[in-house]
């Protein structure tokens, strides 16, 4: 039996699937959904259910949808490609995950998603008013799939302060309330899929670590595996990682399902040997092509272009003035109105209208930046009230999920170690009272007859005196 993988007797009853919160992270899970696409696609089709919980329900809603899995994750990898040219990553203040998410959507889900996933995709949602978990399933149009995507998506503070809303209701990551969505069926019935290594039926195998992590419920190893692919799952430190997640996704559910005997052993072989050729092709081809870039922008760099003749300046300056001039600007009129009435009033002091212009120039860069930024100010002093609210709840939020995190790991691993030592005292005084039993037992048995010589000499007293 393969880490990670249970007993369960999966050719029985068609299983419910399970995707776990996984953030960037969910390449693992597109890599577990194409080979399940590749080998076995009746446990897809037929699954009654398909659960996701945050970037988890993006991949169930692949699986419903009947997506490609690589589109999806050549989706993702590009925009974690994107994110490193930004200093900070996606925590930049330029960069808007929510944004490219709700584009991201309307792009890939089809029209008919609402057919498609109605009772059969569950998206797990944490309902903002009373932290209570939400399983959505029951969707009337392709907005509503949207729109519950990015509600189990939403991460106070990573994606925004103002959390988007479902049908009136204000909801956010679904990874507050249950890291791993469930359903209330038996175990044997949910195939669970994690990008992190514990208890789940398709996951990373590691080494069996002395301290474990529960997150919302779900049991993590806490190894130093699992906190770097934590990390990958937020902030992406390299490209290679996404990818080699999707290939361990893929290599991982090869070994689940040899473990269940649901393919022939030489096809999986087969393919897997495909596989690596295959990234291999792929890794020789992307560095060929990086290469090729560097070698092309490497002489644009060194080769400056000439500069123009006098004349050409001259005509590119009045080429240049009369676009200005055929398409005026809101800052032209704001110099030439200062400039007319500031130059009238201080002429008067004999210097000359060039350097007035050049003094003037940052109040005249203020009064138009003031101008063009008033609706903003007004729009941010009118939602002030209300953008610290979200902030507020954002920190409770964000407070009260590591707190829970530290209380149910503490508890759980002093379980774990203590309870063995407590059983062992129990049985210690158990074993104990046990022996004080037996003792008592033989000090009674011992009072209640006497000895040999003491028997003797009460019936030689009772024939001496007694007996006729």
């Amino acid at each position: 039996m393969a880490p990670g993988v249970s007993s369960c007797h999966y050719r029985d009853v068609p299983p419910s699937i399970s995707f776990s919160g996984s953030g960037f992270m969910s390449t693992y899970q597109l890599g577990v959904a194409q080979c399940f696409l590749t080998h076995t696609p009746w446990i897809l089709r037929t699954a009654p259910q398909v659960l996701g919980a945050s970037a988890g329900s993006l991949v169930a809603a692949t699986v419903v949808c009947e997506i490609s899995p690589v589109s999806i994750r050549n989706e993702m990898i590009s925009f974690a490609r994107q994110l490193k040219e930004f200093t900070l990553g996606p925590f930049n203040p330029s960069v808007n995950i929510f944004q490219w998410l709700e584009v991201f959507l309307k792009n890939h889900i089809p029209d008919n998603a609402h057919q498609l996933a109605n009772g059969r995709l569950a998206v797990a949602v944490t309902r903002m008013v009373d932290r209570k978990l939400t399983i959505i399933s029951s969707f009337d149009s392709k907005e509503d799939v949207i729109n519950a995507l990015l509600c189990s998506c939403f991460v106070p503070g990573y994606c925004g302060m103002m959390p988007p809303s479902y049908k009136g209701e204000y909801y956010v990551d679904g990874g507050f309330t249950s890291m791993q969505p469930s359903l209330p069926v038996p175990c044997n019935q949910i195939l669970t899929v994690s990008p992190f290594s514990g208890d789940t039926d398709i996951c990373p195998a590691d080494t069996p670590s002395m301290w474990n992590m529960v997150v919302s419920g779900s049991t993590l190893k806490g190894n130093v595996a699992n906190s770097i692919r934590i990390f990958n799952a937020l902030f992406p430190v390299t490209v290679e990682a996404l990818e080699k997640a999707y290939d361990s996704g893929y290599r991982d559910t090869i070994n689940f399902l040899l473990s269940n005997d649901l393919v022939p052993y030489m096809t999986i072989c087969e393919e897997l040997q495909g596989l690596l050729e295959c990234d291999q092709n792929a890794t020789q081809t992307r560095r060929e092509s990086d290469l090729k870039k560097q070698q092309d922008v490497e002489p644009e760099k060194e080769v400056a272009a000439p500069e123009p003749p006098p004349a050409d300046r001259c005509e590119q300056r009045g080429t240049s003035t009369e676009q200005s001039i055929s398409e005026p600007s809101h800052l032209g009129m704001v110099k030439n109105v200062l400039l007319t009435n500031l130059l009238a009033c201080v002429s008067l002091f004999g210097l000359s209208g060039r350097i007035l212009s050049q003094l003037f120039l940052p109040l005249m860069l203020s009064f138009y930046t003031t101008l063009q930024s008033r609706q903003r100010l007004e729009n941010s002093f009118r939602e002030a009230p209300l953008l610290v609210f979200w902030v507020w709840q954002s920190m409770r939020y964000h407070s009260l999920f590591v707190i829970n995190i530290f209380v149910l790991s503490l508890q759980r691993n002093m379980k774990d170690r203590i309870m063995p030592f407590i059983l062992l005292l129990n049985w210690v005084k158990v074993w104990i009272r046990l022996e004080s039993t037996q003792k008592q037992r033989h000090t009674t048995r011992v009072l209640k007859f006497p000895s040999s010589t003491e028997t003797a000499t009460a019936l030689h007293l009772h024939k001496r005196f007694i007996s006729p």
